[in-house]
This record gives structure tokens, C-alpha cells and sequence, in this order.
């Protein structure tokens, strides 16, 4: 029986929670050092970045201007955006990516950083891995107690950064319209990210 999406969710974040081994019994390498995947694009080039972010489906899709992107649950509970890239001229190991919300509004932002490998995809780019949401910003956006609007069916900016291994950094910025797409999780969602959501409120 095929799973939710939310399931595989849970199940790689259980799987990513697993302990690593480590060869003198001490903790695991950073994930940069342990990161084999080489080079991606042209050494000394510009590097060129492109927004992706996953869907309800735990596929992910470019982001252009106007686009609507998706408002998930995660393993860890509230709603998120998932937000990652496709990136060249870089190192594919130990990437810092940050992704952010932005409040037209009130100018309020959501974010978060983290450390990602980005896997090659043969063609001179890597990205973040659809299977994998660790190598996508998960960007806390619900519950919904700093927007000065309803998180869904408004207009938002995000923000994309990538910072390499040499401290070079790209940042890409897009307007878009989160949604609440996941049909089974639609009324929680369209509750606790409402405008004025009071921690604890029932969402029938």
C-alpha cells in the first residue's frame, strides 16, 4: 500500500534521526567532510542558483514570481515551506542554505539555515533531494502568530541564499502565494495559519 506523503515524511525524519557510526567510537563527521560528490559546474565561475521547493506530493518544482507554493506539515509538527535549489559552479559538499518567509505587511520573516550536500544531477548542477527534506530550509510559518495576514492565499516574498565552502554567497528572490494543498490537512492548516491564531485554539 503506497504511503501519505506526510508518512514518508515522518519516516525520513526518522530515518535522518537514526545515530551514524563513527569509525573511533566518538560522534560522526559534519556532513561536509564526510562528502565525496566533488565539484559541480566550472571552478572560478559565477555561481548560478535556482529556487525549488517541494510540493504536497514531496516533489519539488522550480519557483518563479507569482507562483504558488505549498504550506506542508512536517515531522515536527506545525506547517512549513520547504525550500531549496539547483545550483552549479560550486562545491556540491557542505552548502549553507538559508530560506526565509517575508511579511509584506508587517516586514516580519520566517527563517531558517542549514548545512546540505546537494546531489549531482549529471549535468553539471546539483540540487536539494526530493527524498531527502533535509537538504531543503525548513522554514517555520505556521502556527501563525507573527503575520499580519492569513499565511495562505496571500501574496509573500522568499528568500533563497547559498553560501559555498570559499564564502562566496548567491541569494534569489521570489514572490509567491502559499497554499494549503494538502487535502487531508487543509482545515488544521487554513487554522493555524490564519491571521490571529491563539496557541491551543481548536481547529475544527
Amino acid at each position: 500500500m503506497a504511503c501519505s506523503a506526510a508518512a514518508s515524511r515522518a519516516l525520513a525524519a526518522l530515518l535522518l534521526a537514526a545515530p551514524a557510526c563513527a569509525d573511533d567510537g566518538g560522534d560522526p563527521p559534519p556532513v561536509e567532510h564526510a562528502c565525496k560528490l566533488g565539484y559541480l559546474g566550472e571552478e572560478g565561475a559565477d555561481i548560478r542558483v535556482e529556487v525549488i521547493a517541494l510540493d504536497s506530493s514531496d516533489a519539488a518544482h522550480p519557483v518563479s514570481d507569482g507562483d504558488g507554493i505549498d504550506i506542508i506539515m512536517p515531522p515536527q509538527g506545525g506547517r512549513v515551506l520547504f525550500l531549496g535549489v539547483r545550483a552549479t559552479n560550486l562545491s556540491a559538499c557542505g552548502v549553507q542554505l538559508s530560506g526565509s518567509l517575508r511579511d509584506p505587511m508587517s516586514g516580519r520573516v520566517m527563517s531558517e539555515s542549514r548545512t546540505v550536500n546537494l546531489r549531482p544531477t549529471g549535468d553539471g548542477w546539483g540540487a536539494s533531494v526530493d527524498a531527502d527534506i533535509s537538504t531543503f530550509a525548513n522554514v517555520g510559518v505556521c502556527p501563525n502568530n507573527w503575520s499580519g495576514s492569513d499565511i495562505f492565499d496571500h501574496d509573500y516574498e522568499i528568500e533563497v541564499q547559498v553560501k559555498d565552502r570559499e564564502g562566496r554567497t548567491v541569494k534569489q528572490v521570489r514572490q509567491v502565494r502559499p497554499a494549503c494543498n494538502e487535502p487531508e490537512f487543509e482545515v488544521e492548516c487554513r487554522c493555524i495559519c490564519k491571521h490571529g491564531y491563539v496557541l491551543g485554539e481548536a481547529c475544527e
